[in-house]
């Protein structure tokens, strides 16, 4: 016997002082794996005729634009789906057809009857084919519980995949649950479901660039949604029921920054700090770096945006400060490289959605310096009363020290929107 295989021997019998650990740890796993597989292929089995695949066609094309998943909730073929996945269709209902195909072949035409906007959801009717509903379970799932999600993924078929429900998220501003099993493109608006096969969400989206980091939407809002869309007399204006949605979204983001706005001390300067729980705040420096000028940087974002349309998002807010120093360049290097980060980019948005901004530019008084302020506003084509904005303020106090923040809110209504810069603005000071 070789050396190599002395050792590997002398490792497995070390495990145990009988050296039979190793079989029996395989036989265990085994037996487990078993179990996880078999709970999955029963769920399958049971969900897979209330299973659809919807597909978005561009015109009279027969190659689809994009394709997401559905699942019965009521009688007489009704589905739930995300929003995001019939969202073309809604928002260009002339240039635009929408398709299913369901797990055994049979296909038709979708429509779609409620959406729901804040939370990502639809309600459609699919023509000639009616399966049983699924069984919505709105009571929130236990974290730690096993969860199944289903859908079809990038186009290869109906998938299942295996994860752990893990509750609520901490202080999102919309309610997700966390789901730590794959979700891929394709499989928007599937049924995520628990070990009888109840459905305990909705698949909504995953990190990009992250692993088995997904999210559901609780199935208590698909529920309310599948009931609203079942009423005798349902709103038939989709657009007009998409901006009363967005309306109350911008109001709703605005009463959870009421109050005390926190602030935090950067270089002297006191700053607006992380104003919700909902809101991450990362702060970063260079302290080793070479440049003649250190910075430190805050970001924060909301991460409340709802997504109307591709290229077009609403109801959402993020800033930044920027705070210079220098010992090493005089005053007009200082200020060269100062004056960068004073602009106002506004490139967000496309011209068909937004229009051009108006801005104005002013110096004003806050607490123990003068800063330079700008404030640019501009309208939304067809969603009346909405608005971006994008404010530039920049300290004027010090030739060898300053700050610039930035602001930027998305789709938020006018007089609110103002009221929150004004506020945003006073509480910021400077204490030598």
């Amino acid at each position: 016997m070789s050396r190599l295989a002395l050792i590997v021997m002398a490792a497995a019998v070390a495990c145990s002082p009988t050296g039979a650990p190793a079989q029996v740890s395989a036989t265990r796993h085994s037996t487990v794996d078993a179990a996880a597989s078999q709970g999955a292929r029963e769920v399958l089995a049971q969900v897979r005729p209330a299973v659809i695949q919807i597909k978005s066609f561009f015109g009279s094309n027969t190659a689809q634009a994009s394709h997401g998943t559905g699942f019965a909730v009521a009688e007489g073929g009704v589905f739930m789906t995300n929003y995001h996945v019939v969202a073309e269709k809604v928002q260009h209902p002339d240039k635009y057809r929408l398709e299913y195909r369901a797990a055994g072949g049979e296909t038709g035409a979708i429509a779609v009857l409620a959406v729901d906007v804040r939370h990502d959801l639809a309600v459609v009717r699919a023509t000639g084919y009616a399966p049983t509903p699924l069984r919505l379970e709105a009571s929130p799932p236990v974290k730690g519980e096993r969860a199944f999600a289903v859908g079809f993924p990038l186009d290869v078929g109906l998938t299942i995949t295996e994860g752990i429900s893990n509750g609520k998220i901490d202080d999102a501003f919309e309610a997700r649950i966390h789901y730590s099993g794959a979700l891929n493109a394709g499989m928007s608006g599937g049924p995520a479901l628990n070990a009888a096969g109840e459905v305990i969400g909705v698949n909504v989206a995953g990190y990009r660039f992250e692993q088995l980091v997904s999210f559901l939407v609780p199935a208590a809002h698909a529920q309310g949604l599948r009931d609203r869309s079942l009423d005798p007399e349902p709103n038939a204006d989709l657009k007009k029921e998409i901006a009363t949605q967005l309306h109350a979204h911008s109001a709703d983001l605005f009463a959870a920054l009421e109050g005390p706005m926190q602030t935090q001390a950067v270089s002297g300067y006191s700053l607006p700090a992380k104003l919700a729980p909902f809101i991450n705040c990362n702060a970063s420096g260079e302290p080793m770096s070479e440049d003649p000028v250190q910075t430190v940087r805050v970001n924060c974002f909301a991460k409340a945006g709802l997504f109307l349309q591709r290229g077009l998002s609403s109801g959402d807010l993020r800033y930044s400060h920027y705070v210079l120093s220098t010992d090493k360049l005089d005053a007009w290097r200082f200020a060269n490289r100062f004056s960068g980060l004073t602009l106002a980019v506004g490139n967000f948005g496309s011209p068909r959605h937004v229009g051009p901004y108006a801005c104005e530019d002013r110096v004003v008084g806050l607490r123990g310096f003068d800063a330079s302020m700008l404030v640019c506003a501009r309208r939304y084509r067809r969603l009346e009363g909405l608005y971006d904005f994008t404010v530039r303020v920049s300290s004027l106090n010090g030739s060898k020290q300053g700050f610039a923040s930035h602001l930027d809110m998305y789709g938020v209504e006018f007089d609110a929107g103002m009221k929150f810069i004004r506020r945003y603005v006073e509480v910021m000071e400077w204490k030598p």
